[in-house]
């Protein structure tokens, strides 16, 4: 039984399709029990799918992103309150705001790049599993990559990100004040 047969017809110079192919493809289309596929057409058309696929992968992460910037606030704006007290003995022994200020900001831009390597690591770390997967499943070897200046970029976006995120808790921290911030607990 023969599931296959790759038609190659000569071409001319300069040119990667031959004039005899479409009349080649006719006479075979003429029979009802076969099937005529060009690869460069089907490999056009998986490339247009594929292509829609890695644009959703990237409105994903962007998605992420910002969620995950979002939730750093909050955690470090509801970690400011928590922290009121210990903020105000800081700037009683002398700590000025700006470097409060700092402080909250660095620690968030830590976050993020915790974030970013921690994401790499299970991105690539899923990447190997998918790929021996791929190649013990359905016998289709894929070489992973990962392009230093796109991971530069995602890192660096994912700083800034969470330290622009660390922006409002570090006004609030700056803004404590100490005097109430220093009465007993009752």
């Amino acid at each position: 039984m023969i599931t296959g047969i790759l038609l190659s017809v000569p071409s001319r110079g300069g040119s990667s399709v031959s004039a005899i192919l479409p009349q080649a493809f006719d006479q075979l289309r003429r029979d009802t029990s076969i099937t005529v596929a060009s690869p460069s057409n089907q490999v056009e058309r998986l490339f247009a799918i594929v292509g829609n696929v890695d644009r959703l992968f990237l409105a994903m992460g962007v998605v992420i992103l910002l969620s995950s910037g979002i939730s750093i606030l909050l955690a470090l704006w509801n970690s400011m309150e928590q922290r009121r007290r210990q903020i105000a003995i800081m700037r009683v022994l002398g700590c000025p705001k700006r470097r409060i200020f700092g402080l909250v900001v660095t620690e968030s831009a830590l976050i993020g790049a915790l974030g970013a390597l921690g994401g790499i690591l299970v991105c690539w770390i899923g990447t190997l599993v998918a790929t021996e997967q791929l190649q013990s499943q359905l016998g289709l070897v894929i070489t992973p990559e990962l392009d230093p200046r796109t991971l530069l970029v995602v890192i660096v976006a994912t700083v800034v990100l969470s330290a622009l995120a660390g922006l409002a808790p570090a006004v609030r921290g700056y803004r404590t004040p100490v005097s109430r911030s220093l009465r007993p607990i009752a």
